[in-house]
């Protein structure tokens, strides 16, 4: 697994995620982001971060997110399940021959993402978070079944019932132990995405980050 630092491209956030030895990124993305696609990528180009992007949820320019996703090596394109189904066809024909697994985001059920990724051969974003909210805390059994079935993962410090919404999972130790524990007993060898709000993307709170998977993965056998 890579613990993975969430923010928008920014030369700002770039560097201090950088400085705080974090190895991967994923891009949130807006439709007036997008728009300047060339200085984006050349922007990404000057890191060597490790990237995954989440598609806007204001926009539907899926060629420029292509070409954004293709010129820099992203593994990983997350969407939301906001599209019509002839937009889904859309998406998949732009995508067709690019590298990069796409991936649907649970957001009100976990079971939202299953036919596209039968349809389409598209994968599991796992968002943990939302997983809680759905099921009022956790079900590990089930869980576990969808976690075997995620290509990507988000996680947060939120515990059911706190108010630790879209913090950093070293906000919540013991909690955030436990779903590492289970993502790694699970086999699940992708990126892990620290979901914290804009006000926690700080390079204090980006190295405490670092800090906590690297103690955690360290102490794993």
């Amino acid at each position: 697994m890579i613990i993975t630092a969430k923010s928008e491209p920014s030369e700002d956030y770039f560097l201090i995620i950088e400085k705080a030895g974090l190895r991967a990124v994923e891009l949130f993305l807006s439709g007036i982001i997008l728009k300047d696609v060339k200085r984006l990528i050349k922007l990404c180009k000057r890191f060597g971060f490790r990237y995954a992007v989440h598609a806007p949820n204001d926009n539907s320019d899926f060629s420029r997110l292509a070409e954004l996703v293709s010129a820099i090596g992203a593994g990983v394109v997350v969407f939301h399940n906001i599209y019509w189904d002839n937009e889904w066809e859309k998406i998949a024909k732009i995508f067709s021959g690019v590298n990069a697994k796409l991936c649907i985001e649970n957001t009100c059920s976990v079971h939202e993402p299953l036919k596209f990724m039968r349809k389409f051969g598209m994968g599991r974003c796992l968002d943990l978070e939302h997983l809680q909210l759905e099921c009022c805390g956790i079900f590990e059994e089930e869980f576990a079944r969808a976690i075997k079935q995620a290509s990507h993962i988000h996680l947060t410090g939120y515990k059911y019932g706190s108010s630790l919404w879209h913090t950093h999972i070293h906000q919540s130790p013991g909690h955030s132990l436990y779903f590492l524990n289970l993502l790694r007993d699970c086999g699940y060898t992708g990126l892990v995405v620290s979901e914290a709000k804009i006000s926690l993307q700080t390079y204090d709170e980006f190295a405490k980050l670092n800090n906590f998977y690297k103690k955690w993965a360290g102490s794993v056998k």
